[in-house]
């Protein structure tokens, strides 16, 4: 009976450090988890930001908000045809004027209502509208035009991306919100974004906390991503875990 107390004694001992084991385990990946897939998301669409879209005229890209460590980083990425993976753009087949809310365009194949379209002149203004309604080869938007915009000018159809971290029921959360809808919650855990921006001319390369104006914005050239994960529980000691990345990514548009 000794012996037998003493085998389950070593059993149980052993079986607790198993069960602390493998919990810390579990909580140390699925914190890692966290960090790369939010990594993940960002690095492969910045490296798409401006896809399909002007390279010239007023146009920007990229854009983002400086707080602390909790940045904020918005996103500008043409839409393709899922199948062609041709870019969905064309051009105005008549002037749009001043107050009005219809164009006729070239084509208005695969653009959809609710999205985001940019419109861009021979000069090299531009502006964002939502699209209301399509028919035929006419566009309305939501609003109106605030300039006229001579034939030919540039329809671009766009999706705009804007990563931040928020609080999503008590848990600290990287949110992502598409063409203007409210944030979605997209990485729970996600508790520090810290962005910065490195800009042409390269060398000096000297990274910035936040451009300073639209031409900044401009230049570009590549941009830093710092993020901490902490796991959403604690450990069987009742410390939480914390996770680090870190990523430098040059989007391709902008090289």
């Amino acid at each position: 009976m000794l012996l037998s107390s003493l085998a389950m004694m070593i059993v149980a001992r052993d079986f607790g450090y198993y069960v602390h084991t493998r919990d810390g385990m579990e909580l140390l990946a699925e914190t890692q988890q966290a960090a790369s897939s939010s990594m993940t998301f960002m690095t492969q669409e910045l490296r798409q930001a401006g896809a399909c879209l002007p390279e010239l005229g007023n146009f920007i890209a990229l854009g983002g908000e400086e707080n602390g460590d909790k940045d904020t980083l918005i996103m500008r990425i043409g839409v393709a045809d899922p199948v062609t993976l041709q870019c969905t753009r064309t051009i105005l087949a008549t002037a749009a004027l001043k107050n009005e809310s219809i164009m006729k365009v070239a084509s208005s194949a695969q653009f959809a209502p609710g999205q985001w379209i940019y419109v861009l002149t021979a000069t090299g203004h531009g502006e964002f509208f939502k699209v209301a309604s399509i028919s035929g080869q006419f566009i309305t938007i939501e609003g109106a035009f605030d300039r006229n915009y001579g034939k030919n000018s540039g329809v671009y159809a766009v999706e705009e991306r804007i990563y931040q971290v928020a609080n999503v029921g008590g848990i600290s959360t990287l949110t992502v919100g598409v063409d203007g809808r409210p944030d979605e919650p997209m990485v729970r855990g996600i508790v520090s974004l810290d962005i910065q921006y490195k800009m042409a001319p390269c060398p000096p390369c000297d990274p910035v906390d936040i451009p300073d104006d639209d031409y900044e914005w401009r230049v570009v050239r590549e941009v830093d991503i710092s993020l901490t994960a902490r796991s959403t529980r604690p450990g069987k000691d009742g410390e939480y875990l914390e996770v680090d990345n870190r990523a430098s990514v040059k989007p391709r548009n902008f090289l």
